[in-house]
């Protein structure tokens, strides 16, 4: 018995209809599924680009150098996370976003104390 289009024979959905080979990807289907890079180029521009431009910018216009030492480290932490994603690392990468977020809360709390 044939299955609906979109699920194989365990229910499970999958995208790409064996009887519409046109439509494939010359390299095959498992490369089409790997959706990292989009993630890890979001999470460098976001980090990197303005909450950490931010932080430290503000940080050098206040004179506060531990904030702006925190906010490099956090800039670091997240650039490493996002390679970390696009070498297929997930754990690494949650360990590093994690690291990044610590550093940006304490860049945050020298700024306000």
């Amino acid at each position: 018995m044939r299955e609906p289009v979109g699920q194989d024979e365990y229910g499970s959905a999958n995208p790409f209809d064996p009887d519409d080979l046109s439509t494939l990807n010359a390299m095959g289907p498992g490369v089409a599924s790997n959706d990292f890079e989009k993630y890890a180029v979001a999470v460098i521009i976001v980090f990197g680009a303005l909450i950490i431009g931010g932080l430290m910018a503000a940080s050098l216009a206040l004179g506060h150098r531990n904030g702006f030492l925190y906010a490099l480290g956090g800039a670091t932490a997240a650039w490493i996370s996002g390679n970390a994603l696009l070498l297929d690392r997930p754990r690494i990468y949650a360990l590093f976003v994690g690291v990044a977020a610590v550093m940006l809360i304490a860049s945050t709390v020298t700024l306000v104390i």
